[in-house]
């Protein structure tokens, strides 16, 4: 225990023993809360000595009462927030669950749309880009990998520099690079689109027009992926 908290002890004792000395000795002989209060008074002090908090003597105005002040290691908001970490997000020019665009699909100009990539992991090496058809997911629709990781924005129709692409159908041909949602019948579809993080570069030169080369680079990046993003969307066409 501290001189200072053994001072305030022993200012607390004296009070609780004048208010003693006021009462009458049958209430004295019976004032069993008295002398539990002094008990609860010892141990609350012993055990504020002792874990890391000070006691200060009480201000003007305060009579009695007993200031705790932390000294110990501070605890705020800011702490807390900086310790949660950023989600990897993906974002296209669509709402989430919503409808693309007929021009990213087969009925309009069947070009790539625009991405937004925030918070990649400081571990990933490279980015990849998988589109798949739901009811179709063995027909990719695109496929890219080897994207740096600094990239935060795909542009439409664009393929970043160094990026290699694995051959897509939508079910009428094969080509490489995207092949826009071209579902028959004017059924809904409801497409996958997810970006990669993964922890190295593929040392891999798929066949722009093999599928089995397409099929080999969607394993490669699976098997590197250690995080990922991905966002949904439904196209329909004629």
């Amino acid at each position: 225990m501290g001189t200072k908290t053994k001072a305030l002890f022993h200012q607390l004792a004296n009070q609780l023993a004048n208010q003693l000395a006021k009462l009458p000795a049958r209430k004295i002989a019976s004032s069993r809360g008295a002398i539990f209060l002094l008990c609860v008074t010892t141990v609350a002090i012993t055990s504020c000595s002792t874990d890391g908090r000070e006691l200060r003597a009480p201000g003007s105005g305060q009579g009695e009462s007993i200031e705790i002040v932390e000294t110990t290691a501070e605890t705020t908001l800011d702490a807390q927030d900086s310790s949660l970490q950023e989600i990897f997000t993906v974002t296209g020019t669509w709402l989430d669950g919503g409808a693309i665009d007929s021009r990213h699909t087969c009925d309009g100009a069947n070009i790539s749309p625009s991405l937004e990539i925030s918070n990649t992991s400081v571990e990933a090496e490279s980015l990849a880009i998988t589109l798949i058809d739901l009811a179709a997911p063995e027909k990719p629709l695109w496929m890219m990998a080897n994207i740096s990781p600094d990239e935060t924005s795909i542009k439409e129709g664009g393929i970043p520099a160094a990026a290699i692409v694995g051959a897509t159908t939508n079910g009428t041909k094969i080509t490489s690079g995207y092949s826009g949602p071209c579902a028959t019948g004017g059924e809904m579809h409801e497409y996958l689109l997810v970006v990669y993080a993964l922890d190295q570069m593929l040392e891999f030169e798929p066949d722009p027009k093999s599928l089995n080369d397409s099929r080999l680079l969607y394993e490669a990046i699976q098997a590197s992926a250690f995080d990922s993003a991905e966002t949904r969307f439904f196209a329909q066409t004629s």
